[in-house]
């Protein structure tokens, strides 16, 4: 998959810039006068300069240290005081009027500015969006998110284990997870936990039984297939679906989708009492919000940052991962560059044919982050950044704290419902979780096989936020042992009995089977069950897994991490 470099270096302003400081065309004394522009400094140059040179979180000391570093000034600094004074192809009273005008500055204005710079710096003692969605460069700009959507899309940190793999793995999941449940559930019950673990109803069959039967296995099958197809076409749902919506274009949709599903994960959570499933499957529809959508900014404040987008910090110019591209003029400086550590995958290729590669940048310091940049490796060694991939919605703060509140103040009823209680049968139930399962699947998958083992903060995700492996294996284990309940006929004895007039059913609150049976009978009762067991089978299969498969292939790999510098 090809992708577009975000910067580019323009390769002809070298060489009109060089033709013009040959200066073979003109005499001996407008060359004396441009050396004399040159080198001809006032105080407000000086403070010009000093705004370029923008600091990070520190105290007062610093900021003098970094103001005194700036004024040493010789040739090569006045270019990059002056990066906007692009010199073209043209004659020499041009390069004149160019020179002159970068120079003439106004010292009120200079100092005004070297003010707000430091100001802006003083700000940046938190990561950009650390604490909410920032809004960087104009209103309505189109936003970076190529980057992003391809990091999804392809990145490999560790081989992916094969479909043959995965499918003697199911089994052995299958069983461990039936298992799981009748151990959590008999302990459940011998312990009095609240909550109901199912009443039973017996109802009249409203169609013959041949029929009914027929229509039973049809909607386990089909059901059941509409799961597995969603498991395996999960690539293109990411890819078509998936990445547009929880990363779009811009900074408006990007706090819309945000609110939207802000409202799903805190909503979700109240009804996990009264009707668990669908409120299960709201809450991890916004997880997967949160570890699959990826924050990126038009610009970030600087180098520590450029994971979510270029840097705009003055202090970065000249660099490839400055928003206005490298400056020729100013070169680079080797103590600026960027480390990263490249990761696996096919990043695709540059306009020019260069290849690309994902790679994850060091932050700055207390940033807690998987920041990602797509950057191009020359053959002589040299790593130059082409774009940002964006950093992962978890590491928000306001993410975080919707995530506490949703999950961890109702973590008991979530556990109690994993257990086979307070279950609902019914539309709702069968709606939700149709809706649910194509985005959940494809969110653990991408994550549970690839994106959660990029780097330790993606893994701490998995072993800290969803206190891996135990919240997995309740939920795996509470699916697969749901279809086999109704499969075997525990939960409806008479799903495969061809002469039955009245069925007799236990899964949830009798009010719900009532309610369900009065509106689409046995079978909504069979398809809403069906459904509702594969919403959490193959996502937990994926976490479960899929992490337990690539920490493995992590921990036994020869192969050597290899780190760069990104100039």
């Amino acid at each position: 998959m090809a992708a577009t470099p975000v910067l580019s270096t323009v390769v002809s302003t070298a060489a009109d810039a060089t033709s013009d400081a040959a200066g073979p065309s003109g005499d001996e004394g407008e060359v004396a006068t441009e050396a004399s522009r040159s080198t001809d400094f006032n105080a407000s140059t000086a403070e010009v300069a000093t705004s370029d040179a923008v600091g990070t979180c520190g105290d007062e000391g610093e900021v003098a240290t970094e103001a005194s570093r700036s004024t040493d000034f010789d040739t090569s600094t006045t270019a990059v005081a002056t990066p906007d004074a692009v010199l073209t192809s043209g004659d020499e009273g041009e390069v004149a009027t160019e020179a002159s005008k970068s120079t003439d500055f106004d010292p009120t204005s200079s100092s005004q500015e070297s003010e707000m710079e430091a100001k802006s710096a003083a700000k940046r003692c938190v990561p950009d969006s650390g604490f909410y969605l920032e809004r960087f460069g104009e209103a309505g700009e189109e936003l970076p998110v190529s980057g992003a959507w391809l990091y999804n899309s392809a990145v490999r940190p560790v081989p992916m284990p094969s479909v043959s793999v995965k499918l003697l793995a199911l089994p052995a999941f299958w069983l461990i997870s039936v298992l799981f449940h009748r151990l959590q559930r008999s302990l459940m019950m011998e312990w009095n936990v609240p909550g109901e673990p199912g009443q039973e109803v017996t109802l009249e069959r409203s169609l013959p039984g041949a029929w009914q039967v027929a229509i039973n296995a049809a909607c386990v099958v089909l059901l059941s297939g509409y799961a597995v197809s969603a498991y395996i076409f999960h690539q293109r749902i990411l890819d078509k679906v998936l990445n547009p919506v929880f990363t779009p274009r811009t900074h408006t949709r990007h706090v819309a989708i945000s609110i939207l599903m802000y409202a799903v994960g805190i909503g979700s959570s109240f009804f996990l009492t009264e009707n668990w499933v669908p409120a299960a499957a709201g809450l991890f529809m916004f997880f997967g919000y949160a570890i699959c959508g990826r924050t990126v900014q038009s610009c970030s404040s600087g180098r520590g940052q450029i994971g979510l987008g270029p840097s705009c910090s003055l202090e970065d110019v000249g660099m490839s991962f400055y928003k206005h591209g490298p400056s020729l003029e100013s070169g680079r400086e080797e103590g600026k560059c960027v480390k990263a550590t490249l990761l696996g995958g096919e990043a695709g290729v540059t306009e020019a044919g260069g290849e690309l590669h994902f790679a994850n940048v060091e932050p700055d310091p207390f940033t807690v982050a998987d920041d990602a940049v797509l950057v191009e490796i020359s053959p002589g060694g040299a790593c130059t950044y082409r774009g940002p991939c964006g950093r992962a919605n978890i590491f928000r703060l306001d993410c975080l704290i919707v995530l506490l509140i949703a999950f961890g103040l109702h973590l008991p009823q979530f556990l109690i419902g994993g257990g086979g209680y307070n279950q609902c049968a019914g539309v709702m139930e069968l709606v939700v979780s149709l809706i649910y399962i194509p985005v959940g699947y494809t969110c653990f998958a991408v994550f549970g096989f690839r994106v959660g083992l990029a780097c330790r903060w993606s893994m701490m995700v998995v072993l800290v936020l969803c206190l891996w492996p135990f919240i997995n294996m309740v939920l795996g284990a509470k699916g697969c042992a749901t279809l086999t309940y109704l499969v075997s006929q525990a939960y409806l004895p008479q799903i495969w009995d061809v002469h039955a007039t009245a069925i007799q059913f236990n899964r949830g609150f009798a009010t719900c089977s009532e309610s369900a049976h009065a509106l689409g009978g046995e079978t909504l009762l069979a398809a809403s069950t069906t459904i509702a067991a594969w919403v959490h089978i193959m996502s937990n299969f994926s976490f479960l897994f899929g992490f337990i498969s690539g920490m493995s292939r992590m921990a036994f790999s020869k192969d050597e991490v290899q780190k760069v510098s990104i100039a």
